[in-house]
């Protein structure tokens, strides 16, 4: 990829938006980058669109996750797309690495720079980095609250240069994963579909002039279907993500399966972000034919109405695809939990404990799927009981509600056979 900071056309379309807008017109929203014809670009979202233009003062930086950054060879960054085998590569620009840890709470400052005195170690908590360019070093203070110093990737664990000392950079220690890359991409990058941007900018009337664009790749979906087969999307937390083998492989050769760059999570990530993970269906060779969804276990703490009022707002804009839909089950907790008691005072679930989606989250999802007949039910709950005393033995004792080998597969190749009835029945 090119650096660029040409005028390029391009509209970012958004759900699971943030929009935050402050006294003095700055702003912050980001989503789904879709194209557009015209001079700028948009920012779309559930109530409009906000027009976006950018200067050659926009900085874009990359967004990538922290363990990512061990892809570093020969000057370039192999990025996996998250839930995807898509690698995509960065050529990273010559010279020096400046890493800049923020600290951006007040009173985190002197706990840091204690850490880093003492323990000589930094969290990576707000870490970025400029590629081919040198910063003069410096410890916070409360006037500039950034450590900063030159970022050698070739040591393990990750260091931090300052002057004459060297610190640790270790997100186990507290740090967080997302790392900022400057110097490696420019707006020329910001393709439509296959990124997601967050933009910063100010208000000029009704047009965002953006500060800054984090541009996210989340792989293109359509670049290597076979044109000749559906295409299904598979939304689900890290369950879906244990029985993908298997999914995949019994549906082989019969449709282009994809799943969002990302756990699904729980229902409000859903909620948030659906309109994202959908894409720019209505263009030709990203329809989406089938899609199945689960939102539970990240749920196993929520409460009836809230639980339900996501899975509505999950639901509409799905069925605005025209796809067949799929609701699947959440899963059992095995007996290694204890056992789910009543809900508490404010009418939330007890948690992730062995019959808490039998007692509450089943049911509540399947009240708000009733409401809509055109949607099918996937039953894995009832299937992984049925199976409890052959395929599920071990994970029905244990204490972990993941699935793994035979069970996983399984569990896959039991969703492949209601997609195959499903289409079937189109």
């Amino acid at each position: 990829m090119k650096t660029s900071f040409s005028a390029i056309l391009l509209a970012l379309s958004l759900q699971a938006f943030t929009v935050d807008v402050n006294a003095d017109d700055s702003i912050t929203v980001e989503g789904l980058i879709t194209p557009r014809d015209d001079t700028g670009l948009y920012v779309r979202n559930g109530d409009g669109q906000f027009e976006i233009e950018w200067t050659n003062d926009t900085r874009v930086a990359l967004d990538v996750n922290a363990r990512l950054l061990r892809g570093i060879k020969g000057g370039v960054l192999s990025y996996k797309v998250h839930s995807s085998d898509e690698i995509i590569n960065f050529p990273l620009p010559k010279g020096p690495v400046t890493g800049i840890v923020e600290i951006r709470r007040k009173n985190q400052l002197q706990k840091a720079l204690k850490e880093a005195r003492a323990e000589k170690w930094i969290s990576e908590r707000g870490l970025s980095l400029h590629f081919g360019k040198e910063l003069p070093a410096r410890l916070p203070s409360a006037d500039d609250p950034r450590f900063v110093g030159l970022w050698d990737s070739s040591t393990r664990p990750r260091t931090l240069s300052i002057k004459d000392s060297k610190y640790e950079l270790s997100m186990k220690k507290g740090g967080k994963a997302d790392v900022l890359l400057y110097n490696v991409i420019g707006t020329g990058d910001c393709k439509p579909f296959i990124n997601r941007a967050r933009v910063s900018g100010h208000k000029k009337g009704s047009v965002i002039i953006a500060d800054e664009i984090h541009l996210k790749p989340i792989g293109d979906q359509a670049a290597k279907d076979d044109p000749k087969l559906p295409r299904y999307l598979f939304i689900g937390d890290s369950i879906s993500g244990n029985y993908g083998r298997g999914l995949r492989e019994a549906l082989k050769g019969k449709f282009n399966l994809h799943h969002p760059p990302t756990n699904c999570g729980p229902s409000g990530k859903g909620r948030g972000n659906i309109v994202e993970w959908l894409g720019g269906y209505r263009q030709k060779g990203r329809q989406w034919d089938v899609i199945s969804f689960n939102f539970g276990h990240w749920d196993a703490g929520n409460d009836k109405a809230s639980y339900q009022e996501n899975l509505e707002a999950v639901i509409a804009p799905l069925k605005k695809t025209g796809a067949k839909l799929i609701w699947v089950t959440t899963c059992p907790v095995p007996r290694g939990f204890p056992a789910a008691g009543d809900l508490d005072e404010k009418g939330k679930a007890p948690r992730r404990t062995c019959g808490v989606m039998k007692k509450y989250l089943n049911p509540w999802a399947l009240e708000v799927v009733k409401r809509h007949p055109a949607i099918t039910i996937c039953d894995q709950w009832q299937y992984v009981k049925d199976n409890e005393k052959t395929i599920y033995k071990s994970f029905w004792a244990g204490k972990n509600v993941h699935f793994g080998g035979e069970a996983a597969d399984k569990l896959g190749q039991f969703l492949a056979k209601h997609v195959l009835q499903v289409m079937k029945n189109k």
